[in-house]
């Protein structure tokens, strides 16, 4: 099972993410759970997204303990990898190179590419990195997600992702 942990600030889009994602799973005939985890928290404060997805039917409906992958939409998220499995990817949105992590400028670049929020952006370095869901998918499932007018900024976006290279 492939589990991942989307963590940012209420408003960057962590919900719109693992939403996202669920959709593109549904057209592989995945098996997934998409939830995220926020109380009376608002725009700005830090949420946890979770993504689960097998090949066969998924039970366990628990918060994820140990994800496979990380993916941190801000710089002001704390303690981002207690949660990352041994061996696991940890894509960081941040100014500073990391040794032991995926890090990329991801605010800058989505505001190169004209948008305000880096989950699109996130999302196609994720799907190159991990290759859990075709990319094909990922396109037909934001295509259905996402409102016309921020169209094909989105898919402006992810493909930035997708292409992009760590210069570390």
């Amino acid at each position: 099972m492939f589990k991942l942990i989307v963590k940012g600030l209420g408003g960057q889009g962590a919900k719109t993410a693992i939403e996202i994602l669920a959709v593109a799973a549904n057209y592989e005939d995945k098996y997934f759970l998409a939830y995220p985890e926020f109380g009376p928290e608002r725009t700005g404060t830090p949420i946890s997204a979770f993504f689960k997805m097998d090949d066969s039917l998924i039970r366990d409906r628990s918060p994820i303990k140990m994800a496979d992958c990380i993916l941190v939409l801000s710089e002001r998220i704390e303690r981002i990898d207690s949660e990352l499995k041994k061996g696991g990817v940890l894509i960081l949105n941040s100014k500073k190179k990391h040794e032991k992590y995926f890090s990329v400028d991801a605010d800058k670049i989505s505001l190169e590419n004209g948008s305000n929020k880096n989950n699109m952006f996130m999302l196609g370095i994720l799907i190159n990195k991990t290759k859990i869901l075709k990319k094909e998918s990922l396109v037909k499932a934001i295509k259905e997600k996402t409102k016309p007018e921020f169209l094909n900024l989105n898919l402006k976006c992810f493909e930035a992702g997708y292409k992009y290279e760590e210069s570390n």
